[in-house]
């Protein structure tokens, strides 16, 4: 129970962190308000994304002879606590161009860390907390994470106009401080994973049909993230003046939801991606159909998308815990993970050639993706 504990005080404080760097909303204004280049922004949630993928089946193939997985967490959080620091130091001393390449550099060493993390915290989770439960347990950790962050966004939206010059800064610290937390508070947690049936094996995949068809499904839902840094870039505005607002709206989305989707993923990891692919369709469809540059009908559409990139995220977490047992999870998780990191990679290159040139919003191609996505939820088979 103890352990348990730890485990959930150290996932909410890593989510804050999370959700206090978020690729969506803090990076996004970070560059706006340093004068990076557009494009920068652009490559902002493939990179947070796929860099903490790729790695992943070469990490899984590294861990076959390493049983002891905290050690492997424990190095990945480190290493995002440092990147996190990187950012305020870039942040601080150059603006421009300079400011935006260290940001993204930095952010490529921040995605390494987490990549690691990803990986092994699956079998600290999977050793702490038994089938039926693993859900509940993410679901918690992400209430109060958004509380926690809601605390926070609430006295910056208020104090503004006293803070707008170091608001940024305020909010990368905190991430950093709760980096750090995080690693203290689960560093007593240890996992070790039984690999003696993988003893001179060597690297080769022989998944069933089940793991592909995940990877394709999946593949098709990282547009909940994609689309959501152009629900602010298309506002408008002062990026330090929206920045907590949709910090704040995202919080409570994640507040609001998540023990919810929890429990439903629990029930039916397939049943949350389908219902809250549904919610992200939505969203996007009234952001399409409103066209409103309204900072709170904005803050709304956000808050939707938020809620439903939440249940994708724990409907997707919690099948790959459930679907597969042991190693074979671990090697199943590396190697999906890495497949949606070249998924993340391309339709970001695609959709940055694809913005200049169309006559029409990329949203409305990312709406139809999720269409696609919803549907191919019916050949996934149930993971209980």
């Amino acid at each position: 129970m103890k352990e348990k504990n730890l485990l959930v005080a150290g996932l909410s404080l890593n989510k804050l962190a999370d959700l206090l760097i978020s690729a969506k909303t803090t990076l996004t204004a970070i560059l706006v308000s340093v004068g990076a280049p557009t494009w920068m922004i652009g490559w902002l949630v493939p990179i947070r994304e796929s860099g903490a993928l790729l790695p992943q089946v070469l990490i899984s193939i590294y861990l076959r002879k390493h049983t002891q997985r905290h050690i492997v967490w424990r190095i990945g959080m480190a290493v995002q606590a440092f990147s996190v620091l990187g950012m305020l130091l870039s942040v601080v001393f150059f603006s421009g161009f300079t400011a935006g390449a260290l940001l993204l550099l930095s952010l490529v060493f921040l995605s390494l860390g987490r990549s690691a993390c990803s990986l092994t915290v699956k079998d600290m989770e999977a050793d702490v907390a038994k089938k039926g439960e693993r859900g509940n347990l993410i679901g918690i950790a992400s209430t109060v994470s958004g509380v926690i962050t809601l605390l926070i966004a609430i006295p910056l939206v208020i104090f503004d106009e006293s803070l707008s010059s170091n608001v940024l800064l305020l909010i990368l610290s905190g991430s950093l401080l709760s980096f750090v937390l995080t690693l203290i508070c689960i560093w007593p947690v240890k996992t070790e994973v039984n690999t003696d049936s993988d003893e001179g094996k060597t690297f080769s995949i022989n998944f069933d049909s089940t793991v592909y068809k995940f990877i394709f499904v999946r593949g098709l839902f990282v547009h909940s993230a994609l689309v959501a840094p152009y629900f602010m870039i298309e506002r408008g505005g002062d990026a330090r003046e929206l920045l907590p607002i949709y910090i704040g709206a995202e919080a409570l989305a994640a507040l609001l939801s998540s023990i919810i989707w929890g429990r439903i993923a629990d029930k039916s990891a397939k049943l949350t991606l389908q219902l809250s692919g549904f919610l992200a369709l939505s969203a996007c469809g009234a952001l399409l159909y409103l066209e409103s540059t309204s900072i709170t009908v904005s803050a709304i559409l956000f808050f939707l998308l938020s809620i439903a990139h939440t249940g994708v995220r724990t409907g997707r977490k919690t099948y790959s815990l459930d679907v597969k047992d042991g190693h074979e999870r671990t090697e199943l998780v590396g190697f999906s993970n890495t497949a949606i990191g070249i998924i993340l990679l391309s339709f970001g290159a695609l959709y940055a050639a694809l913005t200049p040139v169309l006559p029409f919003s990329i949203v409305y191609i990312m709406t139809g993706m999720l269409v696609i996505a919803i549907v191919s939820t019916l050949i996934l088979p149930s993971e209980k």
